[in-house]
């Protein structure tokens, strides 16, 4: 199929209501593995803000800049902040109400006890995971598409770099920001490695079916990203080290 008829059928995709809420959602799940780093390593509110914002859009910026979109999408697109901020916002508040009814409010008395079943049951590493991964599918079909919009050839060489950046270069930053030197998604986390996957299948996919199919193949990547992620972390399987 032509660049331009893909650039049209993925445009008729990403432009649907439901795609903009799937990638909605992707912003506020990065930005909820944000906050649970913040809340389990003590961070301030600003610090919990800037650990949201680095996983959400801290790659997309990169790639914006890189590919030479102007202006860059967090500015054409304003949302995506406000949904950061009411979504850091709102946890704040959330928790705080959380840790002063305990033990002091029967009104909230299931509420905070359905609270620490969760916390008990969902540790804030496993919560990082499942937050992420709901993140990189949406992150990883924008990146293909930024690629196929700005007509970065070949395709199959720059979609899959490119949902690499936009899915996973802000979770890196943000572990730069944390001075984590372990950074999991340098050393040994398969996680960049799956946007880098689904990417290249997105980037040939569309490239071989009619313009009719290629919702097919976003819907089969954002299913897809998410279940390799959280299979992969649930069997402990590393990347290949060098």
């Amino acid at each position: 199929m032509p660049q331009s008829l893909i650039s049209q059928a993925f445009g008729e995709v990403v432009d649907t209501p439901w795609f903009l809420a799937v990638d909605m959602a992707g912003t506020v799940a990065f930005a909820l593995s944000g906050i649970t780093i913040a809340r389990s390593e003590r961070y301030s509110i600003f610090g919990a803000l800037v650990l949201a914002w680095l996983p959400a859009l801290g790659g997309g910026l990169v790639m914006d800049l890189i590919v030479g979109r102007t202006p860059p999408a967090i500015l054409a697109q304003p949302a995506y902040m406000y949904a950061i901020l009411v979504t850091v916002l709102a946890a704040r508040l959330g928790l705080w109400a959380v840790d002063h009814a305990r033990g002091r409010l029967v009104f909230f008395f299931d509420v905070v006890r359905w609270y620490l079943m969760v916390a008990r049951r969902l540790p804030p590493r496993t919560a990082l995971v499942l937050f992420d991964a709901i993140g990189l599918a949406s992150f990883t079909v924008t990146g293909v598409f930024t690629a196929i919009q700005f007509n970065c050839q070949p395709l199959a060489l720059w979609g899959p770099i490119l949902a690499m950046m936009n899915a996973s270069l802000g979770a890196m930053l943000r572990d730069v920001f944390r001075a984590d030197a372990h950074n999991p998604i340098l050393k040994g986390s398969f996680y960049a490695e799956v946007a880098i996957l689904w990417g290249l299948f997105l980037s040939v996919y569309v490239q071989v079916v009619p313009h009719s199919a290629v919702a097919g193949g976003v819907a089969a990547t954002l299913a897809g990203v998410p279940v390799t992620r959280l299979m992969l972390y649930r069997r402990a399987v590393s990347a290949p080290m060098f």
